[in-house]
This record gives C-alpha cells, structure tokens and sequence, in this order.
C-alpha cells in the first residue's frame, strides 16, 4: 500500500471519533467543510482556492434543489475536482440532511 494511500486512510480514519459527537450541523460543516469552504462557505480557504471549491453563497448552489444537494454532499454526484461522497466515509443520511439545512444559511439575503 503507498504512503499516500496509507495517510488517507489515516486520516479518514481520525474523523470517525469526532463524526459521531458531531451532534449538530455547524459542528459537522466545521468538521467536513470548512477547510475548503470556510466558515462563511465563500470558499476562499487556500484548500478551497486550490481546489476550485464552490461558494456556498452562491445562487448557483443555493438554487440546487435540496435533493440535488443532498446527492453532492453525501455521493459526490457533479464532483470532478474534490471529493465528497461522504455517505461512504460514515456520514450518516440525516447527518447529510442536516448540513442541507445549514448550507442554506449562507444564502445571500
């Protein structure tokens, strides 16, 4: 097995115990999202810059339907640049759902 492939799955790994005391949403996006879209879901971390993340914000993403939400998140459904798929990572569904809530607090107003 490589290095790299080894420290992924290390890392993946370190998530397992903070994903199930992740008991709300915020706590979960800070968790899983944060590092490339930011607290405020701009997307302008370094991670997020490097990996062309989508801002959160945006009407692009806030006019996906939450169904179409919930596919990115937990499948990684339209994902070419980064990964998500996090249903395969441990993630439960309504944890999922939950984040589809919290994701649309970043709409512009």
């Amino acid at each position: 097995m490589s290095k790299a492939l080894i420290a992924a799955v290390l890392g993946w790994a370190s998530l397992l115990l903070p994903l199930a005391q992740a008991e709300q949403a915020q706590d979960l996006y800070k968790l899983l999202c944060s590092s490339c879209h930011g607290m405020d879901g701009s997307g302008s971390t370094p991670s997020g810059k490097k990996m062309g993340a989508a801002d959160l914000r945006s009407p692009e993403v806030q006019s996906l339907s939450d169904e179409d939400l919930f596919k990115t998140i937990a499948y990684g459904v339209g994902h070419k640049k980064y990964p998500h798929a996090f249903v395969r990572r441990g993630v439960a569904s309504k944890q999922v759902a939950d984040l589809v809530v919290f994701i649309r607090k970043f709409a512009v107003k």
